[in-house]
């Protein structure tokens, strides 16, 4: 490691590996010293020169001090939270790149390792912008309270982003359509699955249309009936009806009663019915 940014990883590797190693402190601390080499081992050897029996521990901590970081726990967290989704930046990059920082905040004593989902997934929600649609599309916001840990999240991420991607590439390669293709297709859309409805409203607003033509006809007749209509209606059932509420036995223009086409109407086509008969 000839620089911090390579001790760094090296550490937590050695640190990771020594713990689960099932063997004497001696043999640990042996293999150790066989791995450095230059300044690395003149540190090691220092402690060997004061103490022949260091513990590996304390030869770790002594590397740490000669060739680590000074950042303190406060700092760590700090450069974590900081961390932000860069312009043009893909989310899994972002969160491969928060997850170095959250796991150095773990080393410095800044987060326990029970807080690392939490921790993770409110900072990716924090730095990342708020109408991210991958954020929007696995609702990371409303995962806060059981977060998933860092395999399976980054695991979605990705699978999300070639999704997306594979949906863009498929929208860009697919024709364009003509300007009159839009038209023509609603056209056998509303055809093939609107058939029957479509059939129903024509009628229908035929049927207004004529029930209207007859109250637009009793309202010009109501203040002067047809003198021929009134002497066949006279004939026909030897009394007429009133052209505003259809009762019979008087005229619209004496009329007291409220305006009722439907009746009107009713009795205007009985009446064409007859005559036409």
């Amino acid at each position: 490691f000839p620089g911090e940014e390579e001790f760094e990883p090296w550490l937590e590797h050695t640190t990771e590996m020594l713990e689960h190693w099932a063997v004497p402190d001696r043999e640990k601390r042996r293999c150790l010293v066989d791995s450095l080499r230059g300044p690395a081992l003149d540190v090691i050897r220092t402690l060997k020169l004061t103490n022949p029996e260091v513990s590996v521990k304390d030869c770790l901590e002594a590397l740490t001090h000669t060739f680590g970081s000074m950042e303190g726990p406060e700092d760590s967290f700090c450069n974590f939270l900081n961390a932000k989704q860069h312009r043009g930046e893909k989310l899994s990059a972002y969160v491969q790149r928060l997850e170095k920082l959250l796991q150095r905040a773990v080393i410095r004593g800044a987060v326990t390792a029970e807080q690392m989902d939490q921790t993770r997934l409110a900072q990716i929600v924090r730095g990342t912008p708020y109408y991210s649609p991958i954020l929007l599309h696995l609702r990371l916001r409303e995962r806060l309270e059981h977060p998933p840990a860092y395999s399976q999240l980054i695991k979605e991420v990705r699978e999300e982003e070639e999704r997306q991607a594979t949906s863009g590439l498929w929208e860009a390669q697919r024709p364009k359509p003509t300007s009159a293709a839009p038209r023509q297709t609603a056209g056998v859309l509303m055809v093939n699955t609107r058939g029957d409805i479509a059939q129903q409203v024509q009628v229908l607003t035929e049927r207004i249309a004529e029930l209207q033509r007859a109250i637009d006809q009793a309202r010009i007749c109501r203040d002067e009936e047809p003198q021929a209509v009134v002497m066949d209606n006279q004939k026909r059932r030897g009394s007429f009806f009133c052209y505003r509420c259809g009762q019979d036995g008087h005229r619209a223009a004496h009329c007291p009663n409220e305006e009722n086409p439907s009746l009107v109407y009713g009795k205007l086509r009985i009446s064409h019915e007859t005559v036409g008969g």
